[in-house]
């Protein structure tokens, strides 16, 4: 399980939350999580084989302004993540909002537009938008800038990569990387188009992308399509699901121009407390290379009095053993749960984590969460 439990797309969502009431109060709140745990299963990820903990606290300052517009921002300390040294408090994600009822400007720790919003289809080759690592790690970036806007049902959305210094190292630019997503909808049907600049030196140099896709509800089935292209490699897509009863069925296909065809099945059930989901994918193979089946299914049932078992397995035909999971999580009330989870990798020769739909580390783990 993710051992943070506050993270920063929560904050955005929270702040841009608050600061859409246009008549909202002024005043300042908090919230914030901690974790304590133990894991057996060696080194992962940084956490060693033992103890693990962390705790954070976010911070949420509103003010109403004149002409109906909220001002937020919020901030995200990052109290104590693995050790207690002298100063253990620094401060995490930032994000300063304007906002009125259409249209919103932010600053700070925000998702490039195009990465965060783009729905697409599975099963693309197609270079991805770039995210926030590309944006800060990559290209040095020190923040982003977001404008929203939503007029006659469709909201427009444009992002920039921002450096207060005058200009990052990898563009000189102080303002670039530009990604744009409109997206909106007319009764059963909807649409969105995407875009992301070229931008970056002889090095490192992220593609010019473009993306555009449309969906349709009609009879209990929903179906999307979508076109995406990045110059090199482009890849046209198709979805649909049907529910049947408590059962959703639904598959994919995407036909890429350079890479093989990739396509899938899927089928989720919920009903009462169980709930069960199934995928099987085919990743077409490329230059002669056989395709390679995967497969996972997650299972839960909800015992009552706070109390959920969980299990699954997943895998696939590379000659490589089954992984599977166990785990059961307990509501202790007040924002606080505990868990207890066994998961395997199946592969003896690597250790894994974000096993399984749950994202379980590998080997036993114990940990309780706590969120307020």
């Amino acid at each position: 399980m993710k051992s943070i439990l506050l993270t920063s797309t929560a904050l955005v969502a929270f702040a841009g939350a608050a600061a859409a009431d246009a008549h909202a109060e002024s005043g300042v709140s908090f919230g914030g999580s901690a974790t304590l745990g133990y894991n057996d299963a060696g080194d992962l990820g940084g956490t060693g084989d033992g103890f693990y903990w962390d705790a954070e606290i976010a911070v949420t300052a509103t003010a109403a302004l004149n002409g109906g517009v909220t001002a937020t921002a919020t901030v995200n300390l990052d109290l104590v993540d693995g050790t207690v040294g002298d100063d253990p408090i620094s401060a995490g994600d930032y994000v300063l909002t304007l906002s009125s009822d259409i249209a919103s400007l932010s600053v700070g720790d925000v998702d490039p537009v195009a990465e965060d919003r783009w729905g697409g289809v599975d099963g693309s080759t197609v270079a991805d938008f770039n995210d926030q690592d590309v944006h800060f790690d990559t290209a040095g970036f020190e923040a982003m800038l977001v404008g929203e806007a939503t007029v006659a049902g469709f909201t427009a959305a444009v992002s920039y990569g921002l450096d207060a210094g005058g200009g990052n190292d990898l563009t000189g630019e102080a303002l670039d990387a530009m990604q744009i997503h409109v997206a909106g909808t007319f009764g059963d049907f909807g649409i969105e188009i995407a875009y992301q600049e070229e931008f970056g030196d002889a090095t490192t140099l992220t593609p010019e992308i473009f993306g555009i896709g449309a969906s349709a509800s009609f009879a209990g089935a929903d179906i999307a399509v979508s076109y995406i292209d990045d110059g090199t490699e482009s890849s046209t897509g198709i979805s649909a699901s049907y529910p049947v009863g408590p059962v959703v069925i639904g598959g994919y296909y995407s036909m890429n121009d350079v890479a093989e065809d990739n396509y899938g099945v899927s089928a989720d059930y919920a009903n009462g407390p169980i709930s069960v989901s199934a995928a099987y994918d085919i990743d077409g193979g490329e230059a002669g290379a056989d395709d390679v089946a995967s497969y996972e299914v997650d299972a839960s049932y909800d015992v009552g009095n706070g109390l959920t078992v969980l299990g699954g397995v997943f895998g696939d035909d590379t000659g490589g053993d089954m992984g599977f999971y166990a785990a059961a999580t307990y509501d202790l009330g007040g924002g606080a749960e505990l868990l207890l989870s066994y998961a395997d990798d199946g592969d003896d020769g690597t250790r894994g984590e974000d096993l399984g739909g749950p994202e379980y580390m590998e080997g036993m783990t114990v940990e309780a969460s706590f969120s307020f």
